[in-house]
């Protein structure tokens, strides 16, 4: 095809064309094409017999709207873009003079596809707008470090592979590419987790149907509050509450059924019990140990969501918890499987009692959050302290001893949310406080995480915590700290790659997900 320029004015966009563009994008296009035009001629904008842009539409709104700009403008635009300050003088003068010359007369290089039949220019339309290749992240943090990727264009990589992983069937499919960051890390490797995405909640989809465990010792810990718990009843029975001149409690006393309680017990019952995020077990036992069949410990374990991710991905897991009855319903949910996962009935203080010094890999712990849920009315439960300060006494002296148990050059993940005081409404800088023990133990802190979350259960408080102004937290803070030489990380802990044993693993479990949904075995 021979490649020819024509002005703009002749060309007529495609009507029918597929493909879109936002205004941001667009923008970005006209910049891309402002400090680069050559590309144009490189690739063409395509078109049939009458000048109907079959491939190359969204280029030729960019030069309409160039061609639409006073020519000061376009030196104002030029000016604002990072990689035309890089260039010399004297290329910006020449980019400065080919622009004035063009808004003289716009036009673009052209190429005719007079030749294709009409299938053929049907396919080409398509085809001319899908992208077949992934985006290898290792060559281009390699060889394009010093490039501003969002100045070219490319601020839409992860994005693009987030639409991917919209579903689990998709989960199963998208792992094809050698360099892309799905493969290798699961979720992007940043230091915003964002729970809320369809790809996080896709794979955990798949976790739950997997693991089960809906929490069972310490239902509705969360919600206390009869009003919360039974919000439906709560707002439909008001007007007849103020006619009988009865409160709530009574209310529900005499004129609700235990049945229709119960009803409204589980449509809060996710809310009313925190469980740890199954995904969120997965990324972080994958990026923070040191190879397949590493020992990952905890002394404020809990249920079973963490330890099921780390035994079915591999790894032997043993946790310190101090309820006996959360003790006994793990080993129920752990008795058919076979998995290198133990727990222990203890208070977490003597974690020292149950593993070596320096023996463990990886110490990953989520404490209590002081009294945001109180897990049982034992003495020693840090839950169930009346100050505070005794709470974040019993916190220090646990993760201190378990520091000792943790290998050198190992790291420590402890997830945690900041409380308020509920005389002050005010926040005690838990997260701060966690810091400042893990420092004083001799560990770094390495890495910075936050958490978003779902607002399901967040949406219950927000109006009444607003009327004093306080802002729903809908977050936690993932905090990793190294035990030892934080410059000798790459002789401990090679690159992550997802093995071929791990991918078949995660298909079964889709597969499994998939039988269920389906009515299978």
């Amino acid at each position: 095809m021979e490649l020819t320029e024509m002005p703009l004015s002749q060309l007529s966009e495609n009507v029918s064309n597929p493909r879109t563009i936002t205004d941001t994008k667009l923008e970005r296009l006209v910049e891309s094409i402002l400090v680069f035009p050559r590309m144009l001629s490189l690739r063409p904008i395509v078109v049939d017999e009458n000048n109907v842009i079959l491939g190359g539409n969204m280029r030729f709104r960019a030069l309409s709207r160039i061609s639409s700009m006073k020519f000061p403008s376009l030196k104002k635009t030029l000016s604002g873009s990072a990689t035309f300050t890089k260039k010399t003088e004297f290329e910006r003068e020449q980019l400065l003079d080919y622009w004035r010359t063009w808004l003289r007369s716009p036009v673009a290089p052209v190429s005719t596809a007079a030749s294709l039949s009409s299938d053929e220019r049907r396919e080409f339309i398509i085809k001319d707008n899908v992208g077949f290749g992934e985006w290898d992240t290792d060559a281009l943090s390699d060889d394009w470090s010093d490039i501003d990727f969002d100045e070219w264009g490319l601020d839409g990589l992860w994005e693009n592979e987030e639409e991917e992983l919209g579903t689990a069937e998709r989960i199963k499919d998208g792992g094809a590419g050698n360099g892309s960051l799905n493969d290798r890390f699961i979720v992007p490797p940043f230091s915003i987790l964002d729970t809320r995405k369809g790809y996080w909640q896709a794979r955990k989809k798949v976790w739950r149907e997997k693991i089960g465990d809906m929490g069972e010792s310490r239902k509705d810990t969360l919600i206390t509050s009869d009003h919360l718990k039974y919000k439906d009843i709560y707002t439909r029975s008001r007007k007849q509450r103020k006619e009988l001149g009865v409160s709530f409690k009574e209310y529900l006393e005499k004129y609700v059924s235990e049945e229709e309680k119960a009803n409204e017990e589980c449509k809060v019952l996710s809310a009313g019990v925190s469980l740890f995020d199954p995904v969120l077990s997965e990324i972080l036992c994958r990026w923070f140990t040191p190879h397949q069949g590493a020992k990952i410990f905890d002394c404020f374990a809990g249920d079973t969501q963490k330890g099921l991710v780390f035994g079915e991905c591999g790894f032997a897991f043993k946790g310190v918890e101090l309820r006996q009855e959360q003790v006994d319903i793990n080993n129920k949910v752990l008795a058919n499987r076979d998995l290198q996962i133990e727990y222990v009935c203890d208070d977490g203080r003597n974690v020292c009692a149950h593993f070596e010094e320096n023996s463990q890999d990886l110490l990953f712990s989520c404490p209590p959050y002081y009294d945001l849920e109180v897990y049982s009315n034992q003495e020693n439960d840090a839950s169930n302290q009346k100050t505070y300060e005794e709470f974040i006494g019993i916190l220090d002296k646990a993760f201190k001893s378990a520091y000792t148990c943790l290998k050198e050059n190992r790291f420590a993940v402890i997830v945690v949310g900041d409380v308020r005081a509920k005389k002050t409404g005010a926040y005690y800088d838990f997260p701060g406080d966690i810091k400042r023990i893990f420092r004083e133990a001799g560990a770094y802190l390495y890495n910075e995480m936050i958490l978003i979350e779902m607002a399901a259960s967040t949406a219950i408080r927000a109006s009444t915590s607003m009327k004093t102004r306080k802002v729903a937290k809908q977050h936690q803070n993932v905090l990793v700290f190294y035990k030892g030489n934080p410059r000798e990380i790459t002789k401990h802990f090679p690159p992550i790659q997802l093995s071929k044993d791990e991918e078949e693993a995660l298909d079964n479990l889709i597969a499994q997900t998939t039988a269920v949904e389906e009515g299978g075995d």
